[in-house]
Parts: structure tokens; C-alpha cells; sequence
């Protein structure tokens, strides 16, 4: 697997500047009583990393600071307005761009951070209007979209992936949501820590294969993203 931080400067081809380059992007989150607050980094950790390995796409080190949205108000939440997330993914690719690299996949394990970055887009088009880019859910890219937070799906796969769960303290809550987009899923229930589902159905069994299949999905799209330069 290459590492963007392994390489040194003065080596980098021309070569591997037309490879993708896999950014992780996650969030400091409450997952509920049973989950720890690493599970969006741990997921977009686990498959960018499997991703690359598999595929040869460069792996480009973590944001770990996402954008805080209805989960904000949960004691351990931390993360940062979604204009300072799109400043962020502005300037990091503007950086990428200016150095020749021209193909760019930013892999979160956390939904809400997809507006931000998506409009960080059309800001670096305005200098870089040849830059190819793409935001992935990890789960959505899969097809997987009956994963919700912190419930069933979401706890099987951060099991999966090696993320530390207490299932004996697990508590099933569904939110039902208004009409109205939500400000915060702590004003519905200040205890839940954002849950939405049935966690205490979680089978690790299942998650592994949910897992592998998001996997071979992901390296699957990538595999055709670097295919595009070698016909």
C-alpha cells in the first residue's frame, strides 16, 4: 500500500500523480451507550486502507474533524461547521491539484460530512476545472443503504472492522423523524447518544460479510477509476 506520508518529495512520478488518491474523512462521534466515539474514523480508516492496498490507489492521511451535525449536542461529538469543512477539503485539494495529482476520492464514515465536501468542489473547479472527484459514504457507495446510525448495520460493521463494542450496554431507539430537518436528535432523546435501530440485534457474523462485500465494491469503482488511464 502507498501512503501519501511515506513517499518522499523529490520521488513522487508523474505516474502516481494519475493514480486516485484516497482521502478518509470521519467524525469524533456519539454511536449510543455501546459504541466509542472512533467508529466514523474506524470505518473510513479500515476500508480507504483495504481500498488501496487492493487496488494500488494512494492513501492520503485522515480527517478525523468532520462536520458536527444532529449528533453535535452529544457529550463527546467534536467537529467543526460545515463552512470550515469545505474550506478545509478546498485547500487540500487546491494543494493536490497544484502538484499534479488529478484524481481524487474522499471516503467518509460519516454522512453529514458530504454537503460540506461537496461544495468544496465547485470552489476548486474554479482554478481546477480538470479535476476528477467524487464523495463516497463508505456504505452508500456499496448500495448498503439501510445502515442507520448506530444501529443493527452500523454496530455489526464497526465490529467488523475492529472497532471496540460493548453490546451489553446496547439500547434499541428509533427516531421518528418530523417533516422538518432536524437540528439536533438530542432534543428527541438526550440519552440515546444518536441511536437509530435496533443495536442489540448486532451479530458480528454478519457484519464481516457486509464488510467484505463493501470491500469488493469499493475496490471494484476504484479499480476502474485507475483503469481509465491505461487503455
Amino acid at each position: 500500500m502507498t501512503k501519501l506520508i511515506d513517499l518522499v518529495s523529490n520521488e513522487i512520478t508523474d505516474e502516481q500523480k494519475k493514480l486516485p488518491v484516497i482521502i478518509p474523512i470521519g467524525l469524533i462521534e456519539a454511536h449510543g451507550p455501546h459504541l466509542p466515539l472512533s467508529v466514523d474514523l474506524d470505518t473510513a480508516d479500515y476500508f480507504s486502507k483495504k481500498t488501496c492496498e487492493k487496488t494500488g490507489a494512494i492513501l492520503a492521511p485522515m480527517i478525523n474533524y468532520g462536520f458536527a451535525d444532529e449528533m453535535a449536542e452529544y457529550v463527546g461529538t467534536i467537529g467543526v461547521k460545515p463552512e470550515t469543512l469545505t474550506n478545509m477539503i478546498t485547500d487540500i485539494c487546491n494543494h493536490f491539484c497544484s502538484q499534479g495529482f488529478k484524481k481524487i476520492v474522499i471516503l467518509s464514515g460519516h454522512g453529514a460530512n458530504q454537503s460540506p465536501c461537496e461544495m468544496a468542489f465547485w470552489k476548486v473547479w474554479e482554478t481546477y476545472p480538470e479535476l476528477k472527484i467524487v464523495y463516497w459514504n463508505y456504505w452508500t457507495a456499496a448500495n448498503m443503504t439501510h445502515i442507520h446510525h448506530a444501529d443493527k448495520g452500523e454496530t455489526e460493521i464497526a465490529m467488523a472492522v475492529g472497532t471496540t463494542c460493548d453490546l451489553s450496554k446496547a439500547k434499541d431507539f428509533i427516531v421518528n423523524k418530523p417533516w422538518y430537518k432536524l437540528r439536533s436528535r438530542s432534543v428527541i432523546e438526550p440519552t440515546s447518544g444518536g441511536i437509530n435501530g435496533n443495536p442489540t440485534e448486532a451479530n458480528l457474523v454478519e457484519g464481516e460479510v457486509v464488510r467484505d462485500e463493501i470491500i469488493r465494491i469499493l475496490c471494484k469503482k476504484v479499480s476502474i477509476i485507475i483503469e481509465e488511464d491505461l487503455e
